[in-house]
């Protein structure tokens, strides 16, 4: 649809022109709030991820993304709007499980227990009961759940480290090592949340690659990002959120060239 036209829609308004893949929605935000005392975060915003696509959430500082994140994976309660998986509703649900209803997410400063080696803290992030942290790193794995460590860290590089404390590796290895984990409970998406932040150009790259191959084998990933070249390089479809709210949705060239989108980055 054009977004062009005289008399556009509200809907039409905050959509960009695109033909997007049919497949199932998995994941769909809608008209999430978010509130803290008197400061609005989110303002009703939405957003759809569809079966085996990459999609991402941009905007400026401040727009609400990581605020999104933390209501979808019920780090925050939203005080509207719903959160559905595949159907289900999720909306409020606490983060453990959130994560066991198929979500699974990163950060932008990446979480590790730094004196756990590299193969531990793979552990502690296997799929459990009740347990605590403690019980999880201290039982034995299973021969199945150990060939999935090994095969994740070779796939991202630090197989080699597994015997490493995680203090040892770099701000970018931490990264890699926090998708690794994320990847052992077989989410049905993964977020994750600014991959590219504090890491060096080369391992941008790398990151690239792997999402790219493990979107190739059907998995689907939901991204907030602000590096705009990894954005096109990674995006089927491309949120972008301005004051709390949706601005523009649509492929990465056309939505992140819109005039609205250059207005709200740039003041032009």
């Amino acid at each position: 649809m054009s977004t062009d036209t005289e008399g556009e829609t509200e809907a039409d308004s905050a959509t960009t022109s695109a033909v997007r893949t049919d497949a199932a929605s998995v994941l769909e935000v809608d008209g999430l709030r978010k509130e803290f005392g008197g400061v609005t975060a989110l303002d009703g915003a939405s957003v759809e991820v569809r079966e085996g696509e990459i999609c991402t959430l941009v905007g400026p500082n401040g727009a609400g993304k990581t605020t999104l994140f933390n209501c979808v994976m019920g780090a925050f309660p939203p005080t509207a709007g719903s959160v559905r998986l595949r159907g289900e509703e999720i909306t409020g649900q606490q983060t453990h499980e959130t994560v066991q209803s198929g979500l699974s997410r990163t950060y932008q400063i990446p979480r590790v227990f730094p004196e756990l080696t590299v193969r531990a803290n793979m552990e502690v992030n296997q799929r459990h009961g009740d347990e605590s942290v403690l019980a999880t790193v201290f039982r034995r794995t299973d021969a199945e759940t150990e060939g999935d460590i090994d095969r994740w860290l070779e796939f991202v590089g630090l197989a080699s480290m597994a015997e490493a404390e995680a203090s040892e590796l770099s701000t970018g290895q931490q990264k890699l090592l926090n998708i690794a984990a994320a990847l052992l409970r077989d989410p049905d998406v993964l977020l994750l949340d600014e991959p590219t932040a504090g890491v060096n150009p080369g391992l941008v790259d790398d990151i690239a690659g792997m999402l790219a191959e493990l979107n190739e084998a059907g998995r689907t990933f939901f991204v907030v990002e602000h590096d705009m070249e990894f954005v096109r390089r990674i995006s089927d479809h491309v949120y972008v959120l301005a004051d709390g709210t949706n601005l523009v949705d649509g492929p990465p060239e056309a939505a992140l060239n819109d005039p609205r989108v250059l207005e709200s980055y740039f003041g032009r």
